[in-house]
This record gives C-alpha cells, sequence and structure tokens, in this order.
C-alpha cells in the first residue's frame, strides 16, 4: 500500500529529475511538476470529484486549450532549424582558415544516413566553390530516398514521465492546436528515452513513470498513484 512518506519521497524524486533534464521547455516542464503535485502531494488528491485534468489547469491557471497548447508543444517530431542555413558560401578557402562566405547562387539539402536529418548547403558561383560543391551535390542526390525516418529532435518529455495514452493526446493536440491531422507517431516510439542516440546530444535517461488513468479520454485520479515497472508492498 502507497503511504504519504511513499508519495512524497516520488514527488522529490521526479522533481530532482525534471530539474536535471536539459532542453526540456519552460511550459512542458511545468506540466510536469503540476501532474505530480496534483497525483501525489495535492491535498484535494483524494478528493472524488476533482479529476486530475481540471485539478492541473487550475494548479497551471490555464484554460482547456492552453492546456492543449503545452501538449501540442511536446509532440514527438523532427523539426529542421531553418534559420540555421548558410549564410553564405561553404566552400573553404584557399590560404585563410574560414570558409568563402560570398552570397550562394545555388543551394541543395542533404539527408544524414544515419539520422534521417536535413543539412542545409550554400555555394557562390566561383568555379573553385562549384568544383568543392559537385562531390557533395552528387552525394545529396537522391539522399533523402536512402535516408531513413528522421529520429526525433523534439517533444517526447511527458512520457518519460507518465504513462498513459499519449498518442491519442498528441493527435489531438495536434488537430485542435496546429490544426494538422497527419500527424503519425515515429516509429522509434513516443518516449523520448526509447529513441536513437544521435552523436553530441545526450540521451534522455528513462524515469519510472507515473501512470495516469483515463475515463473518457481524460484523467482520472487515483487514491493510489503507481509507478509503473516499480514494485509496491
Amino acid at each position: 500500500m502507497t503511504t504519504d512518506l511513499d508519495a512524497i519521497h516520488r514527488y522529490d524524486q521526479l522533481t530532482a529529475r525534471v530539474y536535471g533534464e536539459r532542453r526540456l521547455p519552460t511550459c512542458t516542464r511545468d506540466l510536469i511538476l503540476a501532474l505530480g503535485w496534483v497525483t501525489l502531494r495535492d491535498p484535494k488528491r483524494h478528493h472524488p470529484d476533482v479529476p486530475v485534468w481540471d485539478r492541473t489547469r487550475e494548479v497551471l491557471n490555464l484554460d482547456n486549450r492552453q492546456m492543449w497548447e503545452t501538449i501540442a508543444e511536446d509532440v514527438p517530431r523532427y523539426e529542421h532549424d531553418w534559420h540555421a542555413g548558410p549564410s553564405g558560401c561553404q566552400a573553404p578557402m584557399v590560404r585563410v582558415d574560414r570558409l568563402c562566405g560570398r552570397s550562394t547562387t545555388i543551394g541543395f539539402a542533404e539527408f544524414d544516413p544515419a539520422t534521417g536529418w536535413m543539412r542545409d548547403w550554400g555555394f557562390c558561383s566561383r568555379p573553385r566553390c562549384r568544383e568543392y560543391a559537385r562531390p557533395i551535390l552528387e552525394r545529396a542526390e537522391h539522399s533523402k530516398d536512402r535516408a531513413p525516418e528522421p529520429i526525433p529532435n523534439a517533444g517526447g518529455r511527458l512520457p518519460l514521465f507518465f504513462a498513459w495514452n499519449w498518442e491519442s493526446r498528441y493527435r489531438k493536440a495536434m488537430r485542435v492546436i496546429r490544426h494538422r491531422t497527419e500527424w503519425e507517431p515515429p516509429s522509434y516510439g513516443l518516449s523520448a528515452d526509447e529513441w536513437p542516440a544521435v552523436p553530441g546530444q545526450d540521451k534522455p535517461q528513462a524515469f519510472p513513470k507515473l501512470r495516469l488513468v483515463a475515463v473518457s479520454g481524460e484523467f482520472v485520479g487515483r487514491d493510489a498513484p503507481v509507478l509503473a515497472g516499480s514494485r509496491h508492498t
């Protein structure tokens, strides 16, 4: 049987883990902490007429649409940084240790064969720079067809901490907030700890998930929240 001391300990563990998770958007962090509070520490957590979803909105002082916006922010997905593209020619200079940097006249994308991520290339009209670009362009041709499904680089943090029907919630959030119905869950999984490791990036660690029960598509509180994967007596 779960005791109040168990709940306090779990909440402390959850809070420490959340604050130790880098690249966690503020809105997602706040929702995770609020869900943890409502299910583990809130004085109203045992009240039969206080659904977890409604109480979490109250704690965060958000309306229903804002709650869906928060979930939409955490939809697992790959996002290309369109602002990180080349600002000038990327061919290296011969006698100076820097890139050419002249205005580009040719640009194309290359897809990484390991991650499926896209890289933007740009080169100027100089013959030397065009010659440097030629093998890269040849390599990039049809790279999208050969590349795997992009490994997600955004979202997937809520399933790190809570076991729930996130696929259904993500679909609704994308439909209501982003007006997109074509979203499909990545084959790598919904939780960021399930995704393949990407060189140069820290992979989120697995965390014992607090199980949320849903009725009619909404959160429902439990007298004794259970951490998925944990054993309690």
